[in-house]
């Protein structure tokens, strides 16, 4: 099993239709798949063989799913990277998943740069780019220069094919190993729910390092033969304009997206053109009133899912077979079994709260590096998702809340323990705590509430540099407050709930 059988029978079928469009062109599948069939070549050459990591950090561009194709294709695996993240938080991932090479921007490698040379697993570094450093390969040529590539690794079922790094269930950041059969599976069921025919352009505003942009854009539209409509970042206006001109017909996104798209409409101009038959959200909950609007000015229809990037992502959605109700995580996805458990691993009752526990062909085989943290999780089969939800009489799930502190920003998840790390990097900082607030775009927003040493100056704009510096822009504190002292639970812990107000 290997997602490019999936591609070369799409290939098969619509060769000459197009794959790809992106500002200032287009793609072919038939080009697409030579490019991949190249490179797969080309990455073999510099030695890249089965199981080995291939670090990816590329925005929404052509060579993306290129590189991740390639990859594949020799049954090696890929670990994307949040092209945001700084190079301290990169670095991390390259060295916690000992990636033998690293395919990069070479915007995105310039702030990496200075960690790379402390990394002895790193063989090869790859870019996309002009004037690149010493030392490194040019994507680009490597592709034109490589003969094609025709075998496809056979792999097993088990066999990884990405590691997601993720927050996930608990605090920190991890490696969720996916396997091929995770992904083929995962794709397959969103793909029959969507019900995406080569007719449809599917809208690539969410990163495809993000699980939701693999699984529910990218691998979604090229086992279905449609377009895949790249954007290079999240922009509202030009999501519009592709929108109105009927380019897309398929939006999938987090709950910040739609209601920044909804804010960017002109009065005067609605309803819109109805050319986008369906959108999909995940990430976070979605507001019932701007689902509404939403639906009423673009005349479609939003159904909501449940994702888990340990899960491949996606769990369970509204579905047209079995109804939707507004607000709900709606049923399990075929292959896919979700209960509600109590604190004593008890099935708790209609309409109880409880953990959130699933099992099925989605489930990542464990964490790497992490086999107490992959036992404590995957519990007799079941992974425990660490939210706290509830089922209805008509087995449709619901979030209630989650068990950890994790905070929700535009679908991005950020632990205030990683924040609150580097703010006590700072020498001028005695006690930090990182809180979420409510946003009406973003869904939350990032709280820093700081109690500075004696004599300290500091400023809230100085912190808010410091943390430009060391952090992804969306984990930055988007409010930071100073305190003589942080208020206290009777057992002496930080009272959280107090400083959200």
């Amino acid at each position: 099993m290997n997602l490019n059988n999936t591609l070369e029978q799409t290939v098969a079928d619509r060769g000459s239709e197009v794959a790809m469009i992106y500002p200032g062109g287009e793609v072919t599948y038939s080009t697409f798949h030579e490019a991949v069939k190249r490179l797969a070549a080309g990455l073999r050459k510099l030695g890249i063989n089965r199981n080995e990591r291939v670090a990816v950090m590329l925005p929404n561009i052509p060579q993306f799913p290129i590189v991740y194709y390639a990859i594949l294709r020799l049954g090696a695996v890929v670990v994307p990277i949040n092209t945001m993240y700084k190079g301290r938080e990169a670095a991390w991932i390259l060295e916690n998943s000992e990636s033998k090479m690293l395919i990069a921007w070479q915007s995105a490698y310039d702030d990496l740069s200075r960690h790379v040379p402390y990394f002895s697993f790193l063989k090869q570094i790859v870019l996309l780019g002009e004037s690149l450093p010493e030392g490194t390969v040019n994507l680009s040529q490597l592709i034109a220069k490589s003969n094609p590539l025709t075998h496809i690794t056979e792999l097993d079922d088990s066999d990884p094919a990405v590691i997601q790094y993720t927050s996930g269930a608990t605090g920190s950041l991890k490696g969720a190993e996916l396997t091929h059969s995770n992904l083929v599976t995962n794709v397959a069921a969103c793909k029959e729910i969507m019900r995406t025919t080569p007719r449809d352009t599917l809208i690539a505003a969410l990163p495809l390092f993000h699980p939701l942009g693999q699984t529910m854009l990218m691998n979604s539209a090229f086992s279905s033969g449609a377009i895949l409509d790249l954007h290079y970042k999240f922009d509202p206006d030009l999501l519009l304009d592709h929108i109105r001109e009927g380019k897309g017909t398929v939006f999938v996104g987090v709950p910040s997206m739609f209601r920044i798209i909804l804010n960017n409409l002109d009065e005067d101009e609605l309803p819109i053109d109805k050319s986008l038959r369906l959108c999909i959200c995940g990430g976070d909950s979605l507001d019932e009133e701007l689902l509404k609007q939403f639906e009423k000015q673009f005349g479609t229809y939003i159904l909501e899912c449940y994702t888990v990037s340990e899960a491949s992502p996606v769990v369970s959605f509204n579905q047209w077979r079995t109804g939707r109700r507004v607000g709900s995580l709606g049923h399990p996805i075929p292959g896919v079994e979700m209960r509600v458990i109590d604190e004593r691993g008890n099935e708790a009752s209609i309409g109880e709260v409880g953990e959130i526990v699933i099992k099925g062909d989605n489930i990542m085989r464990g964490y790497i590096n992490r086999p107490r943290l992959t036992a404590e999780t995957l519990r007799d089969g079941w992974f425990h998702t660490g939210d706290l939800g509830k089922m209805d009489i008509n087995g449709f799930f619901y979030l209630v809340d989650r068990i950890n502190d994790r905070i929700i920003k535009g679908g991005f998840s950020i632990y205030p323990s990683e924040v609150e790390e580097v703010l006590y990097g700072h020498p001028d900082i005695a006690e930090v705590a990182v809180v979420e607030i409510p946003d009406d775009v973003m869904g939350h927003e990032v709280k820093a509430c700081v109690v500075l040493k004696e004599d300290a100056t500091v400023t809230t704009e100085q912190l808010e540099s410091y943390c430009h510096e060391r952090m992804a822009l969306y984990k930055v504190p988007a409010f930071i407050r100073f305190y003589r002292d942080l208020p206290r639970t009777p057992t002496g812990r930080i009272n959280r709930n107090e400083l959200r107000t």
